[in-house]
């Protein structure tokens, strides 16, 4: 009925990602040649077993889960972090358009619902942006996935878990090295009866260096978590 609603008052009338004129809804918010190109290229190069990035033929593990493998389970991703993923994730969380949280949290539950590796799970727990991001969007995105998604698997979102306790600066221009240390100590989980003995599902939206899921699932295995695995939209290469 939400979305019905939203759809209504939000009318799309050109998709969301090359802005092809046309009637587009909540369900559907792009048109079938994106959605197409979405399916052609998220298959097209084989995946780290482990953190899920893109790898060159013949490889099994990228070369950072080989050297320094990352404490979490496993991690997924819808797609690569190339056009149309990126298109879509930029309007999504730039330009406010939340009605594309249905659709792309769907498309997150069904890579989870595949693989076997995520199961039994317990929480989702999103994770929590800074302040400042928050106060400019006027909403968290990893949340909104989250909340789509725990629809769909039927399994409780709990988005006061997972604090951030630390302002950081901009990620986006910063090395790894740079990336880890700016983001050490900036997570907090707030209610570690909630997590000890669980199977925690951690929701982002894009992964790229991987140093932001790498420090919450710390927190979080340090707090008492028995297994944490990992669901972003779209996720960088490892090659």
């Amino acid at each position: 009925m939400i979305d019905l609603i939203m759809d209504i008052i939000f009318p799309q009338t050109a998709c969301h990602i090359c802005r092809e004129p046309g009637r587009y809804s909540c369900r559907h918010p792009w048109c079938d040649s994106c959605e197409d190109e979405m399916e052609r290229i998220k298959n097209c190069l084989p995946l780290c077993d482990h953190c899920g990035k893109y790898l060159g033929e013949g490889e099994k593990l990228c070369l950072e889960c080989r050297q320094n493998p990352p404490s979490f389970n496993i991690a997924r991703a819808v797609g690569p972090y190339e056009e149309p993923f990126r298109i879509a994730v930029k309007v999504f969380k730039f330009l406010g358009r939340k009605q594309l949280a249905k659709k792309m949290g769907e498309m997150m539950a069904e890579v989870v619902e595949g693989e076997s590796r995520f199961w039994p799970l317990d929480i989702i727990v999103p994770v929590p942006i800074s302040q400042g991001n928050l106060r400019q969007r006027g909403f968290n995105q990893t949340e909104l996935l989250a909340r789509q998604i725990a629809k769909k698997l039927k399994i409780t979102v709990d988005s006061d878990i997972l604090i951030r306790i630390k302002e950081t600066p901009s990620q986006r221009e910063l090395t790894r090295e740079e990336r880890e240390k700016n983001l050490l100590y900036a997570f907090k989980v707030k209610q570690p009866p909630k997590v000890v003995g669980k199977n925690i599902l951690l929701v982002d939206d894009v992964y790229t260096t991987g140093s932001t899921i790498r420090e919450c699932t710390r927190v979080l295995v340090e707090a008492g978590a028995e297994r944490v695995s990992v669901i972003t939209w779209a996720i960088g290469k490892g090659f």
